[in-house]
């Protein structure tokens, strides 16, 4: 009687645990740092974990998001010192981004060809990739660390610059900068740079800042995107037509882009929706004469009383511009 007892009341707890309150936003195979308040998740988690963790690619600093990364648009995670970037559905995996490249093309100095023919003492040439050579603890740090897959051919040689106030020797690489620190104890006097940090903050920097539109000078949305919608600012805006929809139902998402006081057609728009137990992309749609773009979606995968956070992004000349919503199915 005792163990028959035991079998129901595991079998309703079963059934029932989609449905019971949750205290924790995490999601099951999430990994999150107080530090930033960022997590991570999936394909790019597993990738972290695997090829070097926090020592090579530092902190999260972003939420996964889309992005369009030269002629590819994806899903992206930005790190103190890398972006990744998973081209899974290109049969490609998760890959570092070339960060190297981006860096020095953003401070208006984009990398030459170098005039290496052959490798000097203690030295590794790449004189048919990008004729520059990595010579003594870089070459041995960059083999020891993953090398080309990692690193990707050097387009620079060693030389002095200015890093956060202090003189360095940095080379760039593909995907990465090497410095030399040499007040620290090896094997920490040769750490790699904190590009990520540094890029993706210059990102953030160009993000507009969300003053609100003169009346009148954008149009309303229109359709199904006129309930709920917020007083036009600039930059991205997000919201859902139904803030609280019923388990089960189809809901809608909308996202607005409205830059320089007009309302952006043609962007494209996306967004990651955060479940108890899961990570959902939806969309993309394309913004309308209102600026404004629909994506609709069912939220079978929600938990009733569980608040789903919705990263939406919307895309437009090649720039990210972020908003976030979300929305509560209520409890029974």
């Amino acid at each position: 009687m005792m163990r028959q007892k035991r079998y129901v009341l595991l079998l309703c707890l079963l059934v029932l645990w989609p449905f019971m309150p949750s205290s924790s936003h995490a999601q099951v195979d999430e990994r999150c740092f107080a530090e930033t308040g960022f997590c991570i998740s999936g394909a790019i988690r597993t990738y972290w974990e695997r090829n070097g963790g926090l020592a090579v690619f530092g902190l999260p600093i972003s939420p996964l998001r889309f992005e369009t990364v030269e002629d590819w648009t994806g899903l992206v995670q930005w790190f103190e010192r890398d972006r990744l970037e998973d081209h899974t559905a290109q049969g490609r995996g998760v890959l570092a981004g070339r960060l190297g490249v981006e860096y020095l093309d953003h401070i208006g100095t984009p990398w030459e060809w170098g005039d290496v023919t052959e490798a000097g003492p203690d030295c590794l040439a790449f004189p048919e990739q990008s004729g520059h050579q990595i010579c003594g603890a870089f070459a041995a740090y960059w083999q020891r660390n993953g090398g080309l897959e990692r690193f990707g051919f050097p387009i620079t040689g060693e030389f002095e610059t200015m890093v956060e106030d202090q003189p360095r020797t940095v080379q760039y690489f593909e995907r990465r900068r090497i410095e030399r620190h040499p007040d620290n104890s090896p094997p920490f006097d040769i750490l790699l740079g904190l590009l990520g940090r540094e890029l993706y903050e210059e990102q953030l920097a160009n993000q507009p800042v969300p003053e609100p539109v003169p009346p009148g000078t954008v149009p309303e949305p229109g359709g199904v995107c006129a309930t709920n919608a917020p007083e036009p600012v600039q930059g991205a805006q997000a919201w859902m037509t139904i803030p609280d929809p019923p388990l089960l139902t189809d809901t809608t998402l909308c996202v607005r882009l409205i830059l320089d006081n007009k309302a952006i057609e043609g962007a494209e728009a996306r967004a990651i929706a955060r479940y108890r137990t899961t990570t959902t992309e939806v969309g993309p749609a394309t913004t309308g004469p209102d600026g404004v773009a629909a994506i609709s979606f069912n939220i079978s995968s929600a938990t009733p009383g569980f608040t789903v956070v919705m990263n939406a992004q919307v895309i437009h000349d090649g720039q990210t511009y972020m908003a976030e919503t979300s929305f509560t199915p209520p409890r029974p």
